[in-house]
């Protein structure tokens, strides 16, 4: 990995972000007046869902907040890379990265750093006033917290190199970004527990990886578990980030292959 090349490609991206500065304002600003509304319905929904939510904090507000922002992180993950290779293909940029002389990974995570940097930044400002609005949090599981979302990003960026070399190879990425952000917002356990998901869709959600990433995350800084007792949805985390990513990789590598011998990198 060339760091200097990264730099430069973040610079570039957020300058080109800064040079819309209403839009990254409001951005900013919606991510905390949607707090607000979540509130005001999780204290109402709180008398029935807080049986439910026992071993994930107990309190519904937080566990909806901790959701958002994770399933925000999941959205940008899954998606920021083929929509960008998309745009960049139709104006003939993608095929100028990949000349430059730093190498394709390089290339590619210079293109997300900036995305991934904004939603974590949203994140920190939607928890920092879910905090001020009571919400408690285990800052001592910061390290386990730290480690699952680079798990989460592991896996769900395989899944991106998938869609994203579809786009390259075929100009479509057949909905999979898409249909992987309906299920995982669906059966991941954003909105709820997935213990209360009907038992035959319950199966599927085992296939899901934000269920148990949102899950070890929910239980490390709600409830204060550490690493050990959130060893069965970390290992099988990593199992998929393991295999998804090793997928990716493959598809990204097959497609530009495919590109190159047929000349058609910046043809859209």
């Amino acid at each position: 990995m060339n760091l200097d090349a990264i730099a430069a490609l973040l610079k570039a991206s957020f300058l080109t972000a800064a040079s819309y500065r209403v839009r990254f304002v409001q951005a900013m600003i919606t991510s905390l007046v949607t707090v607000i509304p979540v509130f005001f319905v999780a204290r109402a929904l709180q008398p029935m869902m807080g049986p439910t939510i026992q071993a994930e904090g107990k309190d519904f507000f937080a566990f909806l907040v901790v959701g958002f922002v994770v399933m925000a992180f999941v959205v940008m993950c899954v998606d920021s890379l083929p929509s960008q290779v998309s745009g960049d293909i139709n104006n003939g940029f993608f095929e100028a990265l990949l000349g430059a002389p730093v190498g394709t990974p390089t290339v590619l995570v210079g293109m997300v750093a900036y995305p991934v940097l904004f939603t974590m930044a949203r994140g920190a400002l939607m928890l920092s006033l879910a905090a001020v609005m009571g919400v408690h949090m285990s800052l001592a599981r910061i390290p386990e917290v730290a480690l699952i979302v680079a798990l989460l990003a592991i896996a769900h960026f395989g899944i991106s190199l998938v869609a994203t070399g579809l786009m390259v190879a075929f100009r479509t990425t057949l909905a999979i970004p898409q249909v992987v952000i309906t299920a995982s917002g669906f059966l991941g356990g954003v909105y709820w527990p997935t213990s209360v998901i009907p038992s035959w869709v319950f199966t599927v959600s085992k296939f899901v990886p934000l269920t148990y990433g949102l899950r070890a995350i929910r239980q490390a800084v709600l409830e204060g578990r550490a690493l050990p007792q959130l060893a069965d949805d970390v290992v099988t985390l990593a199992a998929f980030a393991g295999c998804l990513m090793a997928l990716g990789i493959l598809a990204m590598s097959l497609a530009l292959a495919h590109a190159r011998r047929r000349g058609t990198l910046s043809q859209y």
